[in-house]
């Protein structure tokens, strides 16, 4: 058996995240955007080996990295409304927020085969 992890080390990784968001919205070129968009990735696989698998985290998680996906394709392509696509982000963070809070820690080996295989998927 593991140790749990602390609530300092998940709270630092949810800052992480938010603060690749927050670069995320800001812009940028295609290349510095597909590197935000892989740094969350690995973000949010790291969130996720900290937790006993959930099917809502895991929904939560898949909306957040599609709605990052959508900003960084709609800002290299020019469409519009980028401003929707934000707020939609916006409300993907809050809700994998949420759903980070309600997650049973792990107590068990951690394995991220699986969220690189199914999470991300969908984006």
């Amino acid at each position: 058996m593991t140790d749990t992890p602390s609530a300092e080390a998940i709270q630092e990784k949810k800052n992480l995240i938010a603060a690749t968001i927050k670069a995320l919205q800001s812009g940028g070129d295609e290349g510095y955007l597909r590197e935000l968009l892989t740094l969350l990735q690995k973000n949010l696989s790291s969130v996720l080996v900290m937790f006993d698998r959930n099917p809502g985290l895991d929904a939560a998680t898949t909306d957040l990295y599609a709605a990052a996906s959508a900003v960084v394709n709609d800002m290299k392509a020019g469409a519009q409304p980028l401003a929707r696509k934000r707020r939609l982000l916006r409300e993907a963070q809050e809700r994998f927020d949420e759903r980070v809070m309600l997650a049973r820690p792990n107590t068990r080996k951690p394995s991220a085969a699986w969220c690189k295989e199914e999470i991300f998927l969908a984006a």
